[in-house]
């Protein structure tokens, strides 16, 4: 019953994700990652930020869009992942922080 329950919430976790904040998809696929066996926690939080970053990229912009994208995740796994723990995915903290590394990458 677990496993089917598991794969039943991931898949509703990939349908809504496009109308998800980010805050929300964040703490959704941490909690699912933290309680994965074989996973360890530590490596959940740049997991999620990979999977939780959207930026819509438009097809005349899309090399600025991928540098924006790779700015925006380097610079919020090395500063924002260190919030989270298995208790707590922080995704508020991690979301403000996330922000300002969006606001960094765009003055690059």
């Amino acid at each position: 019953m677990k496993p089917v329950f598991l794969i039943c919430f991931i898949l509703s976790l990939v349908a809504g994700r496009s109308t998800a904040s980010f805050g929300k998809c964040y703490a959704k696929c941490f909690i699912v990652c933290a309680i994965t066996p074989g996973i360890p926690v530590g490596t959940c939080g740049a997991k999620c930020l990979a999977d939780c970053l959207f930026i819509a990229s438009s097809p005349m912009d899309l090399n600025h869009t991928d540098t924006r994208y790779f700015c925006k995740l380097g610079c919020a796994t090395s500063r924002c992942t260190k919030f989270s723990t298995k208790k707590d995915p922080a995704e508020k903290k991690v979301e403000s922080c996330v922000n300002t590394c969006d606001q960094t990458c765009m003055k690059a």
